[in-house]
């Protein structure tokens, strides 16, 4: 097994800060490395008058068999780290994983519930989580699911922390699925007008399971192509287009100039729905399913999801607030698992008020 990540196991300064707060009724703020922050994952100021908890120190390998495709690491592990232990025995997360930079961890990955361009051709990193560990609010370690696929009754609540954003929890360490990493992978880029890009969604359910990715964005369409290299040696003059050298790391952690406007907006909408964006500059991926807005009218924006059956989040600028799961279900998770609503209460109080609570 090739060398592990530094290992410092924190768990039991963590549950009992925890616990500490719980007996006082004292709000906590789970920190970790902050890398998300400027994606509205973070609350407003005022919201921020709570105690610290910082998990990014707990971190490290637990457990790694790389014959069954799993891995268990603490919540402070750098992903970067973990995908170079992962490339080092020929495989990646199941999951297109985002990781917005070198500090960013495997815990603020799960809470964040961030995929990537893959997700529409392969699987959700929730449904890449096998079990976790966590801390609830009464400062109790509890475990969830296991290091096996296998069906289950009832709420997956290893699952359920996917896109929590620490409200369900502090989570300790994490389960993964993993994948072979593929033999060879390419990309060829097409010049399509906006009228024809539907076509190309359709046209593109042909040349699964080698899609791995596509991208829309200035009247190029670009798509990932990965497996056995034969198959694609086979594919490839039929196909056609330009070999390309797009960045496909880039917009899965949400870099370069198109992800540095003042302000930025993801409409999640059905696949292959006709949707007309009348600001801003536009990028599609996920088939069609997830629409980047840059510079757009986050007003408007919200109608025209609202109309096509889908939902907005505003990531920055205007409106920019946490995303959390319908409210009326979580608020009765968070009653069973942190009745005192100590953790990170200032991200649920404020997606509540954006959505007209009180």
């Amino acid at each position: 097994m090739a060398d592990l990540p530094a290992a410092q196991d924190r768990s039991s300064e963590l549950q009992q800060q925890v616990q500490a707060a719980f007996a006082v009724q004292h709000p906590l703020a789970i920190q970790g490395s902050g890398s998300r922050a400027g994606f509205g994952l973070s609350p407003s100021r005022q919201y921020l008058q709570q105690q610290p908890l910082a998990v990014a120190a707990h971190r490290g390998v637990i457990d790694y068999q790389p014959d069954e495709l799993v891995i268990r690491a603490r919540a402070g592990t750098r992903l970067v780290e973990l995908e170079h232990l992962l490339a080092s025995h020929g495989q990646r997360f199941a999951a297109d994983i985002p990781v917005p930079s070198a500090e960013s961890t495997l815990g603020g990955a799960v809470a964040s519930g961030w995929d990537g361009p893959g997700r529409s051709l392969g699987v959700s990193l929730r449904d890449t989580v096998l079990g976790c560990r966590l801390i609830n609010g009464r400062g109790d370690i509890v475990h969830f699911g296991g290091q096996v696929m296998k069906n289950v009754a009832g709420y997956d609540l290893s699952r359920l922390q996917v896109g929590a954003l620490g409200t369900l929890g502090v989570i300790l360490d994490v389960a993964l699925r993993l994948a072979p990493l593929p033999e060879t992978q390419v990309s060829r880029c097409f010049a399509v007008q906006p009228d024809e890009v539907d076509s190309w969604w359709r046209r593109s359910k042909e040349l699964r399971p080698l899609l791995s990715a596509s991208c829309y964005h200035r009247g190029r369409l670009q798509l990932r192509l990965s497996g056995r290299t034969a198959a694609l040696e086979d594919l490839l003059p039929a196909l056609g287009g330009e070999a390309s050298d797009f960045d496909w790391q880039a917009l899965r952690n949400l870099r370069g100039d198109f992800f540095n406007g003042r302000q930025l907006a993801c409409l999640y909408v059905p696949p292959r729905s006709r949707v007309d964006i009348e600001q801003g500059e536009v990028l599609l991926d996920w088939e069609g399913a997830r629409l980047w807005v840059k510079d757009g009218d986050h007003q408007q924006l919200q109608h025209t999801a609202k109309a096509a059956n889908g939902f907005l989040r505003v990531l920055r600028g205007d409106g920019a607030a946490p995303l959390l799961p319908a409210e009326h279900w979580h608020r009765r998770l968070r009653g069973a698992l942190d009745p005192a609503g100590i953790l990170n209460p200032a991200i649920f109080r404020e997606q509540f008020t954006a959505a007209g609570g009180r």
